[in-house]
């Protein structure tokens, strides 16, 4: 190449550098075309002041280090294009290893070229797993290419996961149906699949190295981003729509959906907002029927919208009375007038669900026992709502004595229910039983106990009345531990079938008062829309002072990463992991002044005597049999050891463990319980333990609020006394700041 052509493809020539050319050769001379080159819209402020490319370093870019300024900072990117922020989502994901570091997000190329390569090389279809070739589900629904992709993850495995472990003809039939005439339905859908993208990108265990021909846009980043987009014109589409008939059942529709993306990424009172909007709305439609003075006026949408609002109603009132939160993130279920809670028009005055038919003596199905024990669950939240309304004292959490006899009413409720249910309790290890039955009656069932004893003890003004709960608080441990248990099993079988080659493989660490506990590694994080472990549990872990079983608890919340609704397990153990702390820093002068055995002289004294207490001989008659359940260790760490896995108990379990990872694990387990016996062996002999000892009321709190951002994952819990007015002193109060 000549000089003259590298001048040429370099900087204009000059007069100088060009003095045997004329001015009429340069200005016949064509000129360079400018590169097209995507607009950059990020960068420092004095870079975009400058139009200059900035190379966006922190904490000053390389530009104006040249030039001897000071950088003054990043403006904040907008919502829908956060290429370096952290994406918090459900439940604290971590970064894989594949999503590109800071500073180096791929290029976006011009649109014509980026189709042409496209063409080209058309994207793996194994980039989204279970995904079929044909993309698009039905013509006529408007997706791209990559829409298409996300609505096919929805309906392949979100849809289930949304369900949690019950089956929801919501999420598997009626909003897929919705997508072929609505687009505020579709944007919503393609959001949840992009968001289950971006957990399943940005938790990838074990994740591997980035290879060369890894697809740039397959990043959690980039499918959180279409997410945010998608989420965003969902809610523009429903601003822009018409108030008729239509669309007023698809506003309700995406008041689920649009509260279900907020729980997910865990904006909690954006989803609150969410279900207000949509109870609102479903009251408006009921009143304009109610005044059209039909004989018998029907629902406004069809029974299981209805269904949906129902659930994420308890699921918001349970939320709140947990963690107390101020207006206006309360759920109202009643009218602001007040009623007599025994009157016939009180039940009307709901939102929700309005119905009340009676219990059977045998439940049919599990469906038709959820179905009940959702109306029931929904009709005490509104007498509760209504008492406190009417109390005159204040006191957080506490009905007026006045209440009680419509206590008594619901205290029957609950036990016919729980009657009518025992059938299918016993049925659930019986061969046949699928896995997401028996985790469905597991669930259930721990549901029914824990509502059962908060609700009794909303009369009580004590902390010591929950140690008569000491039975209900051991079920629910242990049906949790079936479902944890049974779960780390599937998925251990699934995820590492060699174990030569888990790279899961479990390990004991220390536990959190001592001992050793279990991580149930094989678990995948993950985010359900309805009810699951994490608030029975929870409870256990804050009001049981029993040490063991609340230990129990805790390293249950923490075993894996879930969340359920708004229920995250993490927020969920760290605050029970401060109370633990608290309550159980007791000094020894006065644990010798404890008397043990006066704990069984409290009593409530109420009319709702706390349900299935033992018999004197100690005996435990009444309670249901969990025989498939796993038993906790004597330390309080948990062992998963034999647990029915049902279908068919443990036989296929038997089948499986010797050749498998699971099989190393039971082995491991195994191990560690005949070391056990031969330790329970030695210490027969000598003289039996102490009684364990009572945590005196003067140490026990409750929680009085929590202000949290599970985005930020920090917690602000102050605790307190229970019984006082709200504003009285309290020598209890302690405040905290809790980050993870």
């Amino acid at each position: 190449m000549s000089s003259e052509t590298r001048v040429t493809a370099g900087a204009p020539p000059t007069p100088s550098t060009s003095a045997g050319s004329s001015p009429d050769d340069a200005s016949q001379r064509p000129r360079r075309a400018r590169t097209s080159k995507p607009k950059v819209k990020t960068g420092c402020n004095n870079c975009k002041q400058r139009r200059i490319k900035c190379d966006e370093k922190r904490p000053s870019c390389a530009n104006c280090i040249r030039s001897k300024k000071v950088c003054t900072g990043y403006p904040p990117p907008s919502r829908s294009a956060r290429p370096f922020e952290e994406i918090r989502i459900a439940p604290k994901p971590i970064m894989a290893v594949s999503a590109p570091p800071p500073g180096r997000e791929p290029v976006t190329l011009a649109p014509r070229r980026a189709a042409k390569i496209q063409r080209r090389n058309p994207p793996p279809l194994t980039s989204i797993p279970n995904i079929a070739i044909l993309h698009r589900p039905s013509v006529d629904i408007p997706f791209s290419t990559q829409e298409g992709l996300y609505f096919q993850l929805f309906r392949e495995q979100t849809a289930s996961e949304l369900s949690g472990y019950f089956d929801s003809t919501f999420w598997a039939r009626s909003v897929l149906r919705e997508c072929h005439s609505e687009a505020s339905i579709r944007h919503a859908v393609v959001a949840l699949g992009a968001l289950y993208k971006t957990l399943e990108k940005s938790t990838e265990s074990p994740t591997g190295s980035p290879s060369a021909d890894r697809d740039p846009s397959d990043t959690a980043h980039r499918h959180w981003e279409i997410a945010v987009k998608q989420y965003s014109a969902a809610c523009n589409e429903l601003m822009a729509s018409s108030a008729d008939s239509s669309t007023n059942r698809t506003r309700l529709m995406a008041s689920v959906l649009l509260a279900c993306f907020d729980s997910f990424i865990g904006d909690h009172k954006q989803a609150i907002v969410q279900i207000q909007t949509g109870l609102g709305l479903l009251e408006q439609l009921r009143a304009e029927r109610r005044r059209a003075f039909l004989p018998r006026p029907e629902e406004p949408v069809e029974e299981e919208l209805i269904q949906m609002f129902t659930r994420l109603a308890i699921q918001a009132k349970s939320y709140d009375m947990a963690f107390h939160f101020p207006q206006p993130w309360v759920v109202r279920l009643t009218t602001t007038q007040p009623q007599d809670p025994g009157s016939p028009t009180s039940e009307s005055s709901s939102p929700v669900s309005i119905h009340q038919d009676p219990i059977p003596d045998k439940f049919s199905s599990i469906k038709e026992a959820r179905l009940t024990w959702d109306s029931l669950a929904e009709r005490i939240f509104r007498f509760t709502e209504t008492m406190f309304n009417q109390a005159q004292s204040g006191v957080l959490g506490i009905l007026p004595a006045s209440a009680r006899q419509y206590g008594l009413r619901f205290k029957q409720q609950m036990e016919a229910w729980s009657t009518a249910f025992e059938h299918i309790l016993a049925s659930r290890t019986a061969p046949g039983v699928s896995n997401q039955e028996k985790a469905c009656i597991t669930v259930l069932k721990m549901y029914q106990v824990m509502s059962q004893l908060l609700f009794l003890m909303t009369f009580s003004d004590s902390e010591m009345q929950f140690d008569h709960f000491l039975p209900d608080f051991k079920m629910i441990i242990e049906l949790a531990i079936e479902v944890v248990g049974d779960e780390e099993r599937r998925a251990a079988l699934k995820r590492c079938p060699d174990p030569q080659f888990c790279r899961h493989r479990g390990r004991h660490e220390p536990g959190v008062f001592g001992g050793h506990n279990f991580t149930a590694r094989h678990i995948k994080a993950s985010f359900s829309a309805d009810l699951g472990i994490v608030p029975p549990l929870f409870v256990v872990a804050t009001k049981c002072r029993d040490r063991d079983l609340r230990k129990q608890a805790i390293q249950l919340l923490q075993s894996s990463p879930r969340r359920e609704g708004m229920w995250d397990s993490e927020l969920t153990a760290r605050i029970a992991l401060w109370i633990a702390e608290i309550e159980e820093g007791i000094d020894a002068e006065s644990e010798d002044n404890l008397n043990a055995a006066g704990m069984h002289d409290f009593h409530m004294d109420l009319n709702l005597d706390a349900p299935n207490s033992p018999p004197e001989d100690g005996s435990d008659q009444s309670r249901p049999t969990t025989s498939g359940s796993s038993f906790s260790r004597p330390n309080g760490s948990i062992d998963f050891g034999d647990n029915a896995l049902g279908p068919g108990g443990n036989a296929r379990w038997e089948a499986h463990r010797e050749s498998n990872s699971a099989g190393m694990l039971f082995r491991q387990l195994k191990q560690m319980q005949q070391m056990q016996q031969q330790h329970q062996q030695q210490q027969q002999h000598r003289p039996p333990p102490p009684p364990p000892k009572v945590i005196p009321e003067e140490k026990r709190v409750m929680v009085r609020a929590v202000e949290f951002d599970l985005r930020e994952r920090f917690a602000v819990v102050q605790l307190g006394s229970r019984g006082l007015p709200n504003g009285a002193p309290d020598l209890k109060t302690r405040v905290t700041k809790i980050m993870w």
